[in-house]
C-alpha cells in the first residue's frame, strides 16, 4: 500500500499542538513546515510520475516546482509558486542554525500547504 502523503500535513498540525511544551517548541515549528513541504511535494512529484513525466534524479525538487510553474495552466503555476515560498521556509527550517522560526511562520506553512493540496485535487493529482 502506498504511503498517503497528505498525513504528512496532518502531522505537521499535530506538531503545532506539541509545541505547546517549551523544550520542544522551535523543534515541532521547524518539523511542521518541513513536513507542510514534503507532503504536497511528494504528492505533485507522483501525480507527473503519473501522467508519464521522467523526473530526474539530480535536483528533483527544482524540477518540480519548475514544471508546474512554468505551466500555462494558472492552477499549476499557483501550485508551483505556492511550492517555490514552501520550499524556501522548509530549507531554512532545516539548515539555518539561526533563523526567526515560530508558530506565524508554521501555520503559514500549513496554511500554503493545503492550498497547494485544494489546488492539486482540482487538477486531479489526489
Amino acid at each position: 500500500m502506498s504511503f498517503d502523503w497528505q498525513s504528512y500535513i496532518s502531522l505537521a498540525e499535530e506538531l503545532l499542538e506539541l509545541s505547546q511544551r517549551k523544550s520542544l517548541e522551535e523543534a515541532c515549528f521547524r518539523s511542521a513546515i518541513s513536513r507542510s513541504y514534503y507532503g504536497v511535494f511528494c504528492i505533485a512529484r507522483n501525480f507527473l510520475k503519473k501522467k508519464g513525466i521522467s523526473i530526474p534524479p539530480i535536483d528533483t525538487h527544482k524540477f518540480v516546482r519548475e514544471h508546474y510553474m512554468n505551466s500555462s495552466i494558472v492552477i499549476e503555476k499557483k501550485i508551483g509558486e505556492n511550492m517555490k515560498r514552501l520550499w524556501g521556509e522548509r530549507k531554512k527550517s532545516d539548515y539555518k542554525d539561526i533563523a526567526d522560526i515560530n508558530i506565524t511562520g508554521a501555520k503559514t506553512a500549513i496554511n500554503l500547504a493545503k492550498e497547494v493540496l485544494e489546488n492539486l485535487r482540482k487538477i486531479g493529482a489526489i
